[in-house]
C-alpha cells in the first residue's frame, strides 16, 4: 500500500460522504473509508482492510490524534467539516 492509495481513499471517502448525507451514527466516517478502499467487513481482502485502517490513521493523525470517531460525534460537528478534515487528511498524506 502506497501513500497516494491512502490519500486517494481519504478523498473518495470525502467524495462519498458529500454526495451522501453523514451522519455519525447512520452514515459515519469509517464506513465510507471501508467503502472507499473496497473493504467489507468479513468479505473484503486483506489489502483493502489494510488501506482502510491506514486511511483512519492518517485522519486520526490529521485530527492531532483524536478518535475520529469520537471527533466526528462532537456536538455542532458538520458535513462540511467532516468532508473538509477527510480532504485535508488525504492532503497530509500525500506531501509526507
Amino acid at each position: 500500500m502506497t501513500r497516494s492509495r491512502v490519500a486517494a481513499v481519504l478523498e473518495r471517502a470525502a467524495d462519498l460522504l458529500g454526495a451522501e448525507h453523514w451522519d455519525p451514527l447512520r452514515n459515519p466516517i469509517i464506513g465510507a473509508i471501508d467503502r472507499a478502499s473496497g473493504f467489507v467487513p468479513g468479505k473484503g481482502a486483506k489489502d483493502a482492510e489494510a488501506t482502510s485502517l491506514a486511511a483512519w490513521d492518517a485522519l486520526a493523525q490529521y485530527l492531532a490524534n483524536k478518535f475520529p470517531q469520537e471527533w466526528e460525534r462532537r456536538e455542532g460537528r458538520t458535513q462540511t467539516d467532516v468532508v473538509d478534515a477527510l480532504r485535508a487528511a488525504a492532503e497530509e498524506v500525500s506531501v509526507c
